[in-house]
């Protein structure tokens, strides 16, 4: 590396590019200061019109990766995208493409940057971008344990949280704050490992400050006092917001610690977010009340008094309400009022619930009469730890698929409510649940045909039905299939894929293995029969199910297509197995003719045939 630095020297010493007036390679630097850089150069530029010095670290990875700068001298003072240490965050280099056979153009193109982003900090023109950093500049300094927040910052209303804490380990405190009245006990407990129910309780309050409020983040060491904070907040709170906390601080508290009390605070952005950044107080004391014989004591907060003490210690906020956590990983927070009932969680279905419950939608109802089986495990979304449970009275047995796969989910994604139905789909919908909740997709993936009819009939009988996907996978890994229904029309059903005719038995027209070939195995016996598929199939076909069911939920996807992957055919052939001509038709056939499949006299969707049926 320093004779890459070196080369860098001599062809700037030697080049006419007047960006860099001079270029000092340091000797036996402190990589520690220079975001562990070793070789560190420092460079003279002209900001403003005037010269000034900057440090420049080349990482080990340089040129595959950028320069780092520094301020420092600190020359520049407290301007945006600058840290404590000098470092200056230039640009977010996630997409960006390096030419690696040009590592100066690539210093002085990075070198440009910075100037741009030191001119517009000293004269202001970036000043907003502090609101959106802060963040980054309040957790910078020195702060007490991390409080995971789950915190829905478009209620802009001052409120109180739920807030525990306890000991884990040896000695580390956990600190979790919460919106009141939600059913988080089981995300508590999965996230952080808290006992809610026996945790510690403190007082926190957040503090949602006005639009346009600009607070200038501390900066370096610097820390506010007691007097600086209550400014800062109270100067930006709305009136009714003030009103807000005069009855919460005013309200008495049972089973809450006394000695601290926590704060929140958010700030909203230029770019539509909202900043948070909190802290703890300590100073001031419970007031004891004598009402005859009950004692009474009302938590006095420290803003309604003048503690004689007080010490403010900065907080290290950490989120965790969903809605935070599905747009940081690319989740859709549209779903987050859905239902979707999963009749069937075997191989497909589990894959299917558990997609949806990623996805971020609220509430899954799971619909299978089966139980679990060992010799599943390899293509199933639960894994040997959910195939048996222990019962006091029978000792052993095999567990439901719905409360295996239920399970599952709670311990990924607690914040998914389930309900579970160990029996059949058509007796969920005999005994009304499509009127009983609101559910705002089905999927069916059971992988009975004639089943399938039967609910295919019963469901456009209903007379506000939704949307309904029917999914299955073909042996072999030749492909699978995807049928959206009721999706806004009543035309376009399961039905249609039997298309009747005279004299021909029954068979699915969307298939891509040729009907009546016997595709079942039994490695055991009768009791083992299976359809040879593997997991790869489960997922293929659940990850274009999910995709439509999201589209469908969305309103994205319009009408009652067909759709269908195609995979490999050659285990199928080597079996001595036959496709049908719709396996030869490429992806964009596939898809272009998926609305074709529908049958005009069809007895269960058409006009004609639903009359007479």
């Amino acid at each position: 590396m320093t004779r890459l630095i070196n080369r860098i020297k001599e062809e700037l010493d030697t080049s006419k590019e007047c960006l860099i007036r001079s270029f000092k390679v340091l000797e036996n630097v402190d990589s520690s200061k220079y975001g562990y850089c070793s070789d560190v150069a420092e460079i003279e530029i002209e900001v403003n019109g005037k010269p000034a010095v900057l440090a420049v670290g080349f990482p080990d990875m340089f040129p595959n990766v950028l320069p780092k700068f520094f301020d420092v001298n600190n020359e520049f003072g407290h301007i945006p995208h600058k840290m404590p240490n000098g470092f200056l965050c230039f640009t977010r280099s996630d997409s960006l493409i390096i030419d690696d056979r040009y590592p100066v153009d690539i210093l002085l193109h990075c070198l440009k940057k910075v100037i741009t982003l030191i001119e517009d900090g000293v004269s202001g023109r970036n000043k907003l971008d502090f609101i959106d950093e802060f963040e980054v500049y309040w957790h910078k300094s020195k702060s007490i344990d991390n409080v995971h927040i789950h915190l829905d910052t478009d209620n802009k209303k001052l409120r109180e949280l739920d807030m525990w804490w306890d000991v884990v380990g040896k000695g580390f405190t956990v600190y979790v704050a919460a919106e009141k009245n939600q059913p988080l006990e089981n995300a508590v407990y999965q996230f952080f490992g808290l006992d809610i129910k026996k945790s510690i309780r403190n007082r926190c309050i957040y503090f949602p400050l006005e639009e346009g409020t600009f607070l200038m983040p501390p900066a370096g060491s610097e820390e506010w006092d007691f007097q600086t904070l209550k400014i800062n907040i109270f100067n930006n709170l709305s009136d009714q917001n003030k009103k807000e906390f005069s009855k919460i601080a005013k309200r008495k508290n049972k089973d809450i610690y006394t000695e601290m009390e926590f704060i929140i605070i958010g700030i909203p952005t230029q770019k539509g977010a909202t900043a948070l950044f909190g802290c703890s107080l300590k100073g001031h004391s419970a007031k004891a009340q004598h009402r005859k014989r009950n004692k009474v004591i009302q938590q006095m907060h420290p803003f309604l008094i003048k503690p004689k003490e007080n010490k403010v210690t900065k907080l290290n906020i950490k989120r965790w309400h969903p809605n935070f956590l599905l747009n940081r990983t690319g989740g859709n927070t549209g779903l987050k009022d859905k239902h979707v009932l999963i009749a069937g969680v075997g191989s497909v279905g589990s894959e299917i619930a558990m997609r949806f419950a990623k996805s971020g939608v609220r509430k899954l109802s799971l619909v299978d009469p089966d139980e679990m089986e060992v010799e599943n495990i390899h293509r199933h979304a639960v894994g040997s730890n959910g195939v048996f449970t222990i019962l006091d009275e029978y000792g052993l047995v095999p567990n439901p698929k719905v409360l295996a796969v239920e399970k599952e989910i709670k311990q990924k994604y607690p914040f998914t409510e389930i309900k579970s139905y160990w029996e059949g789909i058509k007796k969920t919908l005999e005994d009304g649940l499509l009127s009983k909740e609101r559910v705002d997709l089905i999927i069916i993936a059971i992988g009975s045909v004639n089943m399938e009819m039967s609910i295919n009939q019963m469901l456009h009988r209903e007379t506000n039905s939704p949307p309904v996907v029917y999914t299955w996978v073909e042996p072999l890994g030749i492909g699978g299939h995807t049928l959206v229904t009721l999706n806004g029309e009543k035309q376009g059903c399961y039905q249609c894929l039997f298309k009747e005719r005279e004299g021909e038995a029954l068979h699915n027209r969307s298939a891509f293995a040729k009907p009546f070939q016997e595709f079942s195995k039994a490695l055991t016996g009768c009791g083992s029969v299976f359809t040879p598929y593997n997991f790869l199939d489960s997922e293929r076909s659940a990850l274009m199910t999910v995709d439509a069911g999201i589209k469908i939920l969305m309103g994205q996807l319009k009408g009652n297509p067909l759709l269908s992957w195609k995979g490999e055919d050659a285990l199928f052939l080597e079996a001595g197995y036959e496709t049908t001509p719709r396996y030869t038709f490429s992806t964009d056939e596939l898809f272009n003719s998926r609305y074709l499949y529908k049958d005009d006299v069809c007895r269960v969707c058409s006009e004609t045939g639903s009359d007479s049926y």
